[in-house]
């Protein structure tokens, strides 16, 4: 040998051969290295030292060093985790085992110098204390900690899986495994107090406001401690009801129409997000009450005669369309209303309307005087409105404006004058203008207009010449 210290190597060597049988150390002595010279020994020599080091492994055997590193730190009851171990100073030679908690790991081999793997057996929930132990000296490393997490929760079923919409007092039964006193529920985003009933069932009592509207809500279960981790999802439909139609309320429908009809919907099972539809096609719509909508016709759909199939139509979770029931649409009878004057009560004239559709006399008793004539009825188009000229105040005459559908007289105090003459009126199709003659102006009858949605009345200079006399209008729609 030469005349360096060999005793550092010598020492470290020492504690790396600790528990090899003296036939392998001395087959390893033949050549031993040492920073960057070899010995060459004899067979005297190597036997010796063979002896040597395997005598002095006991004497010197304390506890092995810490375990410095777990990776990972954390798996499940069930075992099967391949965990890596690091040793601090490195692995001592001999036969070896690894305990999780006095439990003995599946599997070990040897990666390096320093670590380990072993595969966890299984455990129970919680911290479980790892340690390598050399069998043949009897020692042990000091404990690291590993952590057997519990499973996740698992859902299997929900009872119910759906419910109407508008709920109270629902309590749902969770069913499903890996269920703990620690289990928490959450419905959607709502955290909802949970009564654990055993491990494979829990039951909540649902707040009213989660099943006010209808939607779709995921159930989830976790279980934080020991993190263990949140379940699958399951989902709880709030469901709207399928609508009823039972009636509907309309006025007379004429193809076409000039506006949009106002129509009343009545039924069962509306809710706010329900729509009125006419022959598939939907329609503004305004909630009421669960038996009650209004809706507008638009005057597309009144464009020619014939039934309108009328549904409701609610969005799901649940809901769907109702029953139809018609609307019957008709083409417009030729002629249908003649407004005239006659004096067949006491012989003063008076206006009325005859229906020739229906055959009915309409003796518009709102609108005669008791005490005055009336007469030169004009009629809207839709024989709602009836305008004519009557001499109930003081004998003069004036012009009137009656509402078949209100049964309302207008007196029109914008239009006539408080002296002078106003007559001979006729109203345009639509209902809305009015024209007339009046001598309001130096004696002479002109041509006045009356607008009866902005109450405006305008003399037709256009029309009127100064030294004529005019009067006797009409007026297209």
């Amino acid at each position: 040998m030469n005349g360096r210290d060999s005793r550092p190597v010598m020492r470290d060597w020492t504690r790396r051969l600790r528990g090899v049988s003296p036939i392998s150390l001395h087959a390893m002595c033949q050549t031993l290295s040492v920073s960057r010279l070899t010995f060459h020994t004899s067979r005297f020599t190597c036997v010796f030292l063979t002896l040597a080091l395997w005598l002095l492994a006991p004497a010197t055997a304390h506890a092995q060093d810490r375990i410095v590193a777990l990776s990972p730190e954390k798996g499940p009851t069930g075992g099967g985790t391949v965990v890596s171990i690091e040793v601090e100073g490195g692995v001592v030679l001999g036969p070896l085992r690894v305990e999780f908690g006095g439990r003995l790991a599946d599997v070990l081999r040897r990666t390096g110098l320093s670590t380990l793997e072993a595969v966890a057996p299984p455990g129970v929930p919680g911290p479980a204390p790892v340690q390598v132990v050399n069998e043949l000296w009897g020692t042990a490393t000091s404990p690291a900690v590993f952590t057997y997490l519990p499973p996740p929760p698992r859902l299997v079923r929900l009872d119910p899986p759906a419910v109407p919409v508008g709920t109270e007092g629902l309590v749902l039964s969770i069913e499903g495994e890996h269920f703990a006193a620690t289990s928490s529920l959450r419905v959607g985003e709502t955290q909802v107090p949970v009564t654990v009933v055993s491990q494979k069932r829990l039951q909540a009592r649902i707040p009213a406001p989660l099943l006010s509207r209808a939607w779709t809500l995921e159930v989830r279960v976790t279980d934080a401690a020991l993190g263990g981790g949140t379940s699958n999802g399951l989902s709880l439909s709030v469901t709207n009801p399928v609508p009823e139609v039972t009636a509907i309320e309309a006025p007379p429908l004429l193809a076409p129409a000039s506006g949009a009809t106002a129509i009343t919907v009545r039924g069962r099972g509306f809710r706010p997000e329900s729509l009125v539809s006419l022959a598939g096609t939907a329609v503004t719509t305004r909630f009421q009450t669960g038996e009650e909508l209004t809706a507008l016709i638009p005057p597309a759909l009144l464009a020619k005669a014939g039934d309108l199939p009328v549904t409701v139509v609610t969005p799901g979770p649940g809901g769907g369309a109702s029953n139809a029931v018609d609307l019957a649409v008709r083409a417009p009878f030729p002629g249908r209303y003649l407004a005239f004057t006659s004096n067949r009560r006491g012989g003063r004239n008076h206006v009325y309307l005859l229906d020739r559709e229906a055959g009915r006399l309409d003796p518009l008793e709102e609108a005669n005087s008791t005490n005055g004539n009336d007469g030169y009825p004009s009629i809207s188009a839709d024989g709602r409105f009836i305008v004519f000229q009557s001499d109930r105040n003081r004998g003069q005459a004036d012009v009137f404006l009656f509402d078949r559908e209100t049964r309302r007289l207008d007196p029109l105090p914008e239009l006539n004058h408080p002296t002078a003459f106003d007559g001979f009126p006729h109203i345009s199709a639509d209902g809305r203008f009015i024209v007339f003659e009046s001598d309001r102006l130096n004696g002479r009858p002109k041509i006045f207009l009356f607008d009866t949605q902005t109450r405006a009345r305008s003399e037709l200079g256009q029309a009127n010449e100064a030294t004529a006399d005019d009067g006797l209008a009409a007026i297209s729609n």
